[in-house]
């Protein structure tokens, strides 16, 4: 192991790896971005699709948290799929002010599409490591996600 990374705290380690799985993201949407142009839908879109279960609505709030973005920018996102016909918002029994958004047919259909394409993994990743380091990789990520929701 060379000399500068034994004198790295853990801290220092932990943002260096944090910063090639962000790294290694960001080349995944680069590549597969142009596989999802012709869905008209950006990648922020195509992962709200994927947060949505097959017969049942996510209230907004929910869908934001779950996209770790703001509850406008879910709004923004649900405007331009309802247009489409993907998704359709529902008010709560509960309470009218919070709205679910659930697939529709067309939704489900073309989620399933999209969520494969998005998912696939980066051809560095594969052309990089064998199946024996991909399979250390994932039982590490695997061990550091585990309980996570």
């Amino acid at each position: 192991m060379p000399a500068a990374t034994k004198s790295k705290t853990k801290q220092q380690l932990a943002a260096e790896v944090m910063a090639l799985v962000l790294r290694l993201k960001k080349e995944n949407v680069r590549e597969h971005s142009g596989d999802l142009r012709p869905y008209d839908l950006t990648t922020q879109q195509v992962w709200l699709l994927a947060e949505l279960p097959e017969h049942e609505g996510v209230p907004t709030g929910t869908l934001a948290d779950a996209l770790q973005c703001h509850g406008s920018n879910v709004t923004g996102m649900v405007d331009r799929l309802e247009a489409r016909g993907l998704v359709v918002r529902q008010a709560s029994t509960a309470d009218r002010r919070v709205k679910f958004v659930e697939l529709t047919e067309a939704g489900r259909a073309l989620r399933d599409e999209v969520v494969e394409i998005a998912r696939r993994p980066p051809r560095v990743l594969l052309e990089r490591l064998d199946s024996e380091q991909l399979r250390a990789l994932q039982d590490l990520l695997a061990a550091v996600c585990d309980g996570l929701e």
